[in-house]
């Protein structure tokens, strides 16, 4: 009797803890879908400014008198011998010359042109730590000089060289066309190569993160906070990572890390950043420009480095501008920093599905007691507030986002959840809070757990 009585009673309670592990594993999957975890994310990942500022001198250059006329003279005898040659064509003999002997046709003088010139790199990264303690790759904020310089002549030539086709059209009153501007283009490269060197002084680099903001009203924004590279790697090959510093009068939403190290080969991931042909598309308003963009794929492969080190090959899109971003599972941890792509042989561009993210493994070698990663209530309030907006237990969701409010009132996104959750109270539409149903049965379960124990012990 004693033991039919208990196998009902385990029947029972089987059931009951396969319905209470359902039902705990459906709000885990919904807390960890893709649209839940973008929203509980998108405030911690950061767009990541660099500008370089450095004084540029360029000598100025001129024509050598004594060539340009022979040259000119050439013309005119071939018009002497009855060769009729239209302006164009004159204009065309003339650049020709210049693209195939330029140190014949010009000289270097003592004026310089002087002017202050600004480089700007963007990429991503995601905050760690709700006192301001920021993730990223190295060589978003830390390029080698020999990589800055390259930019600051390319941008400086830019602008000398425009500068020069400008007083040529307006001293010779023409207009060139856009074959005979790449001529002198090419012209020009030549002569600053070999001639006139580009000259850089006075360099500087500051630093910025740039975070989503929102003003009382609900109006978008965003703040550029300077920052402080407080530990760094090398760019690849080396172990591409840099952790940076900001200030804020507010506690930061953060991003959490996963707590294993181990990521399985096919696992679904969720990749955060700001790739630079959506950052410089000019047909999207600067405020949708700030928004992360979001893209999804699978681990394709553990590889690694020349230096032996493991990286994550992924499926997951990403480009220039998505380097330092985050890599999360589906449960919305970060699980690696996305940070190089693949070269297709073809177009020499990136080549699409084939790209690189350094795992959590080797970033935890950069931290340490003080500088690591640490939750933040703000994140934690806001998560839960979402989670009860979006099963409409609107007067508990509008709690935490009020708590959220008086730690950082600027967290994006904010102030229409607020709205919105006043809106949906007063029209009646709150369903109450889930954790008594919660609490009811984890009694239950107690009950029957209790009930077990006792038979056993009678028995």
């Amino acid at each position: 009797m004693h033991g039919q009585v208990q196998k009902k009673w385990s029947l029972l309670f089987f059931l009951l803890a396969s319905s209470i592990g359902c039902w705990l594993s459906s709000m885990a999957q919904s807390n960890g879908g893709s649209v839940q975890q973008y929203a509980c994310n998108r405030a911690a990942v950061v767009m990541i400014r660099t500008e370089v500022l450095a004084e540029v001198n360029v000598q100025k250059i001129n024509f050598n008198p004594k060539t340009f006329n022979r040259l000119l003279d050439s013309i005119h005898r071939l018009e002497a011998d009855s060769v009729f040659l239209s302006p164009a064509e004159k204009l065309d003999i003339v650049l020709g010359e210049f693209q195939r002997r330029p140190q014949r046709y010009f000289v270097n003088e003592f004026n310089y042109f002087r002017h202050r010139e600004k480089v700007t790199a963007r990429g991503s990264g995601f905050i760690i730590s709700g006192n301001g303690y920021v993730l990223t790759n190295c060589h978003v904020v830390d390029e080698g000089d020999a990589y800055i310089n390259r930019r600051f002549i390319l941008s400086a030539f830019n602008y000398v060289t425009e500068t020069n086709i400008s007083s040529i059209e307006q001293e010779w009153e023409v207009k060139f066309t856009e074959q005979q501007r790449s001529l002198l283009y090419q012209t020009f490269a030549n002569v600053y190569s070999r001639i006139v060197p580009i000259e850089l002084e006075k360099v500087e680099k500051k630093i910025y993160v740039v975070l989503n903001t929102e003003d009382a009203l609900g109006g978008k924004s965003s703040m550029d906070i300077p920052a402080t590279i407080i530990r760094k790697g090398r760019s690849m090959p080396g172990k591409d990572i840099a952790i940076l510093k900001i200030e804020t009068p507010f506690e930061l939403p953060v991003m959490g890390l996963a707590k294993s190290n181990e990521v399985p080969v096919g696992e679904e991931i969720f990749v955060y950043g700001y790739p630079n042909p959506v950052s410089n598309n000019e047909y999207l308003s600067e405020e949708s420009v700030l928004e992360p963009t979001l893209t999804k794929g699978i681990i394709s492969a553990w590889k690694k480095t020349v230096n032996g080190w493991p990286v994550l090959q992924m499926d997951a899109g990403i480009n220039h501008g998505n380097s330092g971003g985050p890599v999360c599972n589906k449960n919305g941890e970060v699980i690696g920093i996305s940070t190089f792509g693949s070269l297709d042989d073809n177009t020499r561009g990136l080549a699409a599905g084939l790209n690189f993210a350094i795992p959590l493994i080797v970033a935890r070698e950069f931290f340490s007691d003080s500088v690591a990663p640490r939750t933040s209530q703000v994140s934690i309030y806001f998560c839960k507030a979402l989670t009860s907006y979006q099963k409409q237990h609107y007067k508990e969701a509008l709690r935490y986002f009020k708590k959220v409010e008086s730690a950082n009132a600027s967290y994006p996104g904010l102030q229409s959840f607020i709205t919105n959750c006043g809106i949906n109270i007063e029209n009646g539409n709150n369903k109450g809070s889930e954790p008594v149903v919660y609490y009811l049965l984890i009694g239950i379960f107690i009950i029957i757990a209790g009930g077990l124990i006792w038979f056993k012990l009678r028995k």
